[in-house]
């Protein structure tokens, strides 16, 4: 059975007063990963009572006739005399007292009436249209030429970091496939003139690697590599210090020249070395990736350097 290897050889350069070059090897995996109330108070209608005070029926005044007797009755009135009888007058009865007229209660005043607050829901206006929700964009498809996805799979991580996006320059790249050739693991930044960063990268297999092509190998170097293999090894807690813990700069170096803020260009180039070049007994490919102003520029890493935004993970398949 052919067994299959697939390692990994990264770099990265630190721009101090002296430049510090590095170079290690990387196991890379290439697993893809990819939450009214209405509250109605009825006021009641409190009646007022008018209560009408009983008044005593008068007692009426009766007159009596007197009762006949067995006396005889008296001899008659001797005759009228010239003298005229005084008339007599009814005697007048008592006109009733008058009713006086009922006097109202006051009327009890009305208990307080607890009134819940009313929530007023706002009703559309029919004359303004109704907003039409925005669209989100779709996220941009991966690029599949070499110059865009060297790009992409950078800026996608950089963005996470608050750095802008990178340009391509020719003049890096050109410089960079000059290195990758010699299909020697090490780095070199004197190549026209230098004065730029640098990353590396390389990885191998006894199947056929060459088949895999440069384009998925310049991806996986700068997601896979250089990002995710590195970013948590950063010492987290000095994001934003001007020099931070540098004892294990050697495992995220790379990370930190490819999120750093100042760089503004990159170029790159990868190429497929034969076995018996970097590896004995199986072919790889190597990336070489030149950054625009170099990063990893001593005393400057609070500015450069930022801490993550928590964007999607993007990993090389």
């Amino acid at each position: 059975m052919k067994s299959t290897t697939l390692l990994a050889a990264c770099g990265a350069l630190l721009a101090t007063a002296s430049p510090i070059l590095q170079g290690r090897r990387l196991f890379v995996e290439t697993d893809v990963v990819v939450e009214w109330v209405t509250v109605t108070v009825t006021e009641g209608d409190t009646s007022t009572v008018f209560r009408r005070p009983n008044h005593e029926k008068p007692t009426p005044i009766t007159t009596s006739s007197p009762e006949p007797s067995s006396t005889p009755p008296p001899p008659p009135p001797p005759p009228p005399s010239s003298a005229v009888p005084e008339p007599v007058l009814p005697t007048p009865e008592p006109s009733p007292e008058p009713i006086p007229e009922p006097s109202p209660e006051p009327s009890p005043e009305p208990a307080p009436v607890a009134v819940a607050p009313v929530v007023e829901v706002p009703q559309p206006s029919p004359e303004a249209p109704e907003a039409t929700p925005p669209t989100e964009e779709a996220p941009a498809a991966q690029p599949s030429d070499y110059q865009s996805t060297a790009l992409y799979h950078h800026n996608i991580h950089r963005f996470n970091h608050s750095a802008d996006a990178l340009a391509w320059d020719d003049g890096l790249a050109s410089s960079a496939e000059t290195l990758a050739k010699r299909c020697v693991f090490e780095h070199d930044t004197s190549i026209n003139g230098g004065g730029y960063g640098q990353n590396l990268a390389n990885w191998g297999s006894s199947g056929d690697p060459e088949a895999f092509g440069a384009t998925g190998s310049v991806a996986r170097a700068a997601s896979n590599g250089w990002y995710n293999n590195e970013l948590y090894l950063f010492p987290h807690e000095d994001f934003g210090k001007d020099t931070p813990d540098m004892s294990n700069f050697m495992k995220w170096g790379h990370f930190s020249q490819l999120v750093w803020a100042n760089t503004k260009k990159v170029g790159c180039y990868t190429y497929f070395c034969e076995a018996g070049t970097i590896y004995d007994t199986m072919g790889s490919w190597y990336t070489v990736c030149n950054y625009s102003p170099a990063g990893n520029m001593g005393g400057a890493y609070g500015d450069n350097v930022k801490p993550p935004l928590g964007q999607q993970y993007v990993e090389a398949a």
